[in-house]
Order: structure tokens, then C-alpha cells, then sequence
């Protein structure tokens, strides 16, 4: 396995699928653990600049697997091949993965692994007013930073999310790590509460206490 971050590394447990596109692919660490990790059969690592693919081909050639990833310019997920059963867009702020996942085609069935580090409540919004479906969740904690990882399937009708799991997660692995994050978040609201008294952080606070009592029940 090629050495990477945690974060690289949560994201690869979730990579399933036989052909993968990894978008925005960076040095394409993702694409390559996969393959060599047997998780997937082959890849793409794509980017819209010419700069970050030139990584991706060293990080390929490195590893000898030319035969197994191609590397594709392509503007978000516009021109995909139509073998890809699952997308991987990471690293991204939730409204530019919008942009993305808008200008696209997406079939039923298509697998999306996406993480942002803003705006996840945008993006789950997106995702349930066009039908894409957040299996599961998982809350990690990087750099100083916690970003939530989605695994998430399209389908023809839409999924029920309430407004608590629209602001804080749906199908959220409850760890500790989420647990470090509802604190997190409480403790930001409140100390926002101080200074500013507005019904949308009370709303809120009220969000994170309904997520722990399901926890609970």
C-alpha cells in the first residue's frame, strides 16, 4: 500500500466497486491503493488541470500500473466512461461536488463515495432532491479538521432524512469520533449563542440532541 493520510485511508475502506473513477484524483493514491488492495479491478484518476494528472501518471508508473488506471482530463464527471460503477469525489467543498455530481450523468444503481470539508448539509440536501441515497456515514477526524465520508447509491425515488440527520449526518457509524464532533459542534453553536441570540443555532443545538437520543434508543 502506498503511504497516504487517514483521511485517504477512511475513504479506501469504502472503495467497492470493479471500476472506479476517482475525481479531482490528486496524486491518485486512492485510484492506486485500490488496485493494489484487490478492491477494485480497474480505475480512472481524473482531473480538470493537466498539473495534478502529471502526478497521478508518476504515482502510477511507480507502482507499475499502467495496464490496471488510465488518467482522463476531464471537467468533473462530464465524458466518464460508462464502465464506472462507482465515483469517488473527495476533498472538495460540498457545493463544488453539487456542481459536479449536476453536470453528470448518473445511472441507477451508480456507487458515489464523496467527502466534503464544507457545506455537508448543501450536499445532503442535493443528494435527497435527486434521488441519490446515503447508505451509511462515518465522521473522521484529520489534521485538525473533521470531515464526513459518504457512501451513497442513485436510485428512482427519494429517501427520507429528516432535518437533524440533513445538518449532522444520516446512517452516521456512531464512534467516538462522532461522538468528539456533536461536542464539537454543541460547543460552537453555544459559544455562538453568547455573543448571538438566533433561532437557527438553538435549532441547532436542538438538531445534535435528537441525533444522540437515537443513539441512545
Amino acid at each position: 500500500m502506498i503511504p497516504c493520510s487517514n483521511r485517504i485511508q477512511e475513504i479506501l475502506e469504502w472503495v467497492n466497486g470493479d471500476c472506479i473513477a476517482d475525481i479531482g484524483c490528486d496524486h491518485a493514491y486512492v485510484v492506486c491503493n485500490a488496485i493494489l488492495n484487490h478492491q477494485s479491478k480497474k480505475g480512472y484518476a481524473c482531473d480538470v488541470a493537466q498539473g495534478p494528472l502529471d502526478n497521478a501518471k508518476k504515482t502510477i508508473a511507480a507502482n507499475n500500473l499502467e495496464d490496471f488506471i488510465s488518467c482522463c482530463l476531464l471537467d468533473g464527471i462530464q465524458g466518464l466512461a460508462f464502465d464506472v460503477d462507482q465515483i469517488i469525489i473527495c476533498g472538495m467543498g460540498g457545493k463544488l461536488i453539487i456542481d459536479i455530481l449536476s453536470k453528470g450523468t448518473l445511472f441507477f444503481g451508480l456507487r458515489l463515495l464523496l467527502s466534503c470539508h464544507k457545506d455537508d448539509f448543501a450536499l445532503r440536501k442535493y443528494l435527497k432532491d435527486n434521488n441519490i441515497h446515503i447508505l451509511r456515514e462515518k465522521m473522521i477526524y484529520d489534521n485538525g479538521h473533521y470531515y464526513p465520508i459518504l457512501d451513497c447509491i442513485v436510485q428512482d425515488h427519494p429517501q427520507e432524512i429528516s432535518n437533524a440527520c440533513l445538518h449532522f449526518g444520516m446512517h452516521m457509524i456512531m464512534n467516538s469520533t462522532y461522538s468528539s464532533y456533536l461536542d464539537f459542534e454543541e460547543n460552537k453553536y453555544k459559544n455562538i449563542l453568547l455573543k448571538v441570540n438566533k433561532p437557527e443555532f438553538l435549532e441547532k443545538i436542538e438538531y445534535i440532541k435528537e441525533i444522540r437520543n437515537q443513539r441512545i434508543s
